[in-house]
């Protein structure tokens, strides 16, 4: 999620920067924005292959798979942001 970029085609993205939407599992999508610390943003991200490339409907919406966070830094950016290990990322 460190692309830095337009966000909602309105605003840029101050440099160390990472705003996403992911997946909470009880609320459904979110859109969390991370400032990079001196530990970094603090966490990682995994790919889902195991999917065999199809669509997938989340909440009525369709997505190919899914990057999700594999871990998160404990009080590290990440954290401080919301972000769950097993948050899946819908968009960066």
């Amino acid at each position: 999620m460190s692309i830095i970029g337009e966000n909602n085609g309105s605003s840029s993205i101050p440099p160390n920067t990472a705003t996403g939407t992911v997946i909470a599992t009880a609320n459904g999508p979110r859109v969390v924005t991370i400032y990079k610390t001196e530990t970094g943003f603090g966490f990682n991200v995994r790919g889902q292959v195991s999917e065999g490339g199809q669509l997938r409907s989340i909440n009525g919406e369709l997505y190919a798979p899914l990057q999700h966070v594999s871990a998160v830094l404990e009080n590290g950016a990440a954290e401080k942001a919301g972000i769950k290990k097993g948050d899946r990322i819908l968009e960066v």
